[in-house]
């Protein structure tokens, strides 16, 4: 009986420390909800409910009665409009000369209209001032022809409207493309057939089939304008100022209620926003599964007007889309001689390379940005698949529920109000962080970027998780296998593709973020996204070599680090096929 005992008393450790460790994995996980999640909102909510200044009804009637706000209200508003209209109109019509129309050197406008998938944020921004700006090639060029024309031409609304415009085609070119492919081409043959000419045909037939995901298209892109931060900071020039910048100025000056208060109202248009748009893409997904008899095929253009306007609007859009990128990286092997006059020289240097690898104060804003990433993604990882993982085993679906919801908070808040939560939250001591205060350390931004990358994760591997076949969980533990042992044997090699493949969208995002890092970063972590935006508003000649030498970095390592993210994902996945 003794041997019995001795026996069973290691495996009853081993199940009481397992217990444990699950016990402290829910409690980190619940901690980490609470703390970074649910209190930088609550805060917000409650600068603005308990402010020094007045009641919310005071706090919203001197919001109100600034001018500066009222401008960046109306401003804002009328840049989401134009720029959601343009924006669209050049989306629509990329993703219609890739896929509607038999267009050759589809493989080059491919890869044109694929640029704002890697080249954004504050690296596209960066990009076109250096192109457009006032030591712009395309500036110094017109003024060649038209002396007149002043150095900050390209400033302002008509600016900021025209960098949405080609940034902000990256929805369309992911999401619109796949919904042409799914069109049943017979419907376009039909009304063909009734008499009805091509482009007509194509227009009045399929278009109406993408009314969905044109719709969703368009309100992220509404959304994307109505929160953005670092156009209007860097192009916009003195007069114009937008919703987002504002409330950094706001929270400057010390004003978080008046700050609050707008960033709720911003948050709370962006939520309705969203909720449509998710319920757009819900109705393009039900619209889409049913069989295509045939799938759709690229119509023939016919007259030489036509093909000559196709082609020439086709080709004028991926110069627009490759200029800055092109531009930019040529600049980086440029002269600072060549650079001052605003040209481009035959003669070609990897100086401006040489002394960002070299120098301590310009390599430094790199090493930050990469070691950030370094220490959000694996973070962002770990809790979007503990929260996927229990929100799968919960027994009581509104738990599940509530957790998703939970993982989904961030992305329904734009990033202004997420720094604005932790600026108010962390500002002082907090009993969550142990009385410590985070503002001004270099962990607040860290944390900040795992939440924001949360909700990507978080949809990611839910969706793997119910995509998971249940009978190999059950042959596992019919052979006996731990719930640990299946997670690590069946689970987790089944959730390896996404998780690299999240890893590395994480990383694009986290590389260039400029709206978070601008109101939170410290001399300790400036990353590269803060000094790219201070380089591109000064537009110094002598630091426009390192400016674009950083852009093309920051590029190269998005376009590196997606293609090797997709080709592990890929061996993973043959790896788990193999395996059953």
């Amino acid at each position: 009986m003794t041997g019995t005992t001795a026996t069973a008393r290691p495996g009853g450790l081993s199940r009481r420390v397992k217990r444990l460790l699950v016990a402290a994995t829910v409690a980190a996980f619940g901690w980490f909800v609470i703390t970074f999640l649910f209190f930088p909102n609550l805060s917000v909510i409650d600068a603005v409910l308990r402010s020094g200044h007045g009641s919310v009804g005071q706090v919203a009637s001197r919001l109100m009665e600034s001018g500066r706000v009222v401008g960046a209200i109306r401003d804002t508003l009328v840049i989401a409009v134009i720029s959601t209209v343009t924006a669209n109109v050049v989306g629509i019509a990329q993703v219609f000369f890739l896929e509607a129309f038999a267009i050759r050197g589809k493989g080059l406008l491919t890869v044109a209209y694929a640029v704002p998938l890697v080249f954004g944020s504050i690296a596209a921004v960066t990009g076109y001032a250096m192109v457009y700006g006032e030591n712009g090639l395309i500036t110094r060029t017109l003024q060649t022809v038209i002396p007149s024309i002043p150095d900050d031409w390209f400033s302002g609304m008509g600016a900021v409207i025209f960098v949405h415009t080609f940034t902000m085609t990256g929805y369309h070119f992911l999401f619109l493309r796949p919904a042409i492919r799914r069109v049943d081409f017979s419907m376009v043959e039909a009304a063909r057939s009734l008499g009805m000419k091509p482009l007509p045909a194509l227009f009045r037939v399929v278009l109406p089939v993408l009314k969905p995901t044109i719709l969703a298209s368009v309100l992220m892109a509404f959304i994307s304008t109505l929160t953005s931060f670092a156009a209007p900071t860097i192009l916009g020039g003195p007069e114009l100022t937008m919703i987002a910048p504002m409330i950094q100025a706001l929270a400057g000056l010390g004003r978080m209620d008046m700050a609050a208060l707008l960033g709720l109202l911003l948050g709370a248009a962006t939520t309705v926003l969203l909720v449509w748009a998710l319920r757009q893409e819900r109705r393009s997904s039900a619209m889409m599964t049913s069989k295509t008899p045939r799938p759709f095929e690229p119509m023939r253009l016919r007259g030489r007007g036509a093909k000559f306007l196709a082609y020439a609007c086709a080709y004028l859009l991926a110069i627009v889309n490759l200029a800055p990128l092109v531009v930019t990286a040529l600049l980086s092997l440029a002269p600072v001689e060549a650079i001052r006059r605003g040209e481009l020289s035959p003669e070609l240097t990897v100086e401006h390379y040489v002394r960002m690898l070299t120098s301590t104060t310009a390599y430094e804003p790199l090493v930050n940005s990469l070691t950030l990433a370094a220490i959000a993604i694996p973070l962002a990882l770990v809790i979007g698949t503990v929260a996927a993982h229990l929100s799968y085993r919960s027994r009581r679906r509104f738990v599940g529920d509530a957790i998703q919801l939970t993982m989904f908070l961030p992305y329904f808040l734009p990033g202004i109000l997420v720094a604005l939560g932790f600026l108010i939250a962390f500002g002082s001591g907090s009993a969550l962080v142990g009385g410590q205060v985070l503002v001004g350390t270099y962990w607040i931004l860290p944390l900040a970027y795992t939440v924001l990358l949360l909700p990507v994760v978080s949809r990611f591997v839910t969706a793997t998780y119910a995509g998971l076949d249940p009978s190999l969980e059950d042959a596992a533990r019919s052979l006996g296998a731990s719930p640990s042992r299946r997670f690590l044997t069946v689970i987790l090699p089944a959730l390896t593709p996404v998780l690299l493949q999240v890893a590395a969208l994480g990383f694009n995002d986290t590389l260039s973020e400029y709206t978070v890092s601008v109101m939170l970063y410290n001399i300790n972590n400036k990353p590269l996204g803060v000094t790219l935006g201070t380089l591109a508003a000064e537009q110094d000649p002598n630091l426009v070599g390192l400016t674009t030498a950083y852009v093309v970095i920051i590029t190269a390592l998005s376009v590196v680090v997606v293609l090797f993210a997709d080709r592990m994902a890929l061996r993973a996945s043959r790896r788990g096929v193999g395996r059953r």
